[in-house]
């Protein structure tokens, strides 16, 4: 089998994709919560758990520049 070259990538740079990726989870994972709530009703415990991804996601941009 051929082996591919890989880009190589700096930690940095790898925490940086990492940032943005979770980032984009909690974006699109609001827009769907706010989708549901606005079709079926609140539910706290979703609110309550976007919360937490929300202050995990600015923490991880807090810690690393």
């Amino acid at each position: 089998m051929a082996r591919t070259a890989r880009h190589p990538r700096t930690r940095a740079q790898s925490v940086a994709l990492h940032n943005r990726q979770v980032a984009g989870v909690t974006v699109g994972l609001l827009v769907l919560i706010s989708a549901y709530s606005a079709a079926l009703g609140s539910n706290g415990w979703l609110w309550l758990g976007w919360t937490v991804l929300l202050l995990a996601c600015v923490a991880l941009f807090a810690i690393r520049t």
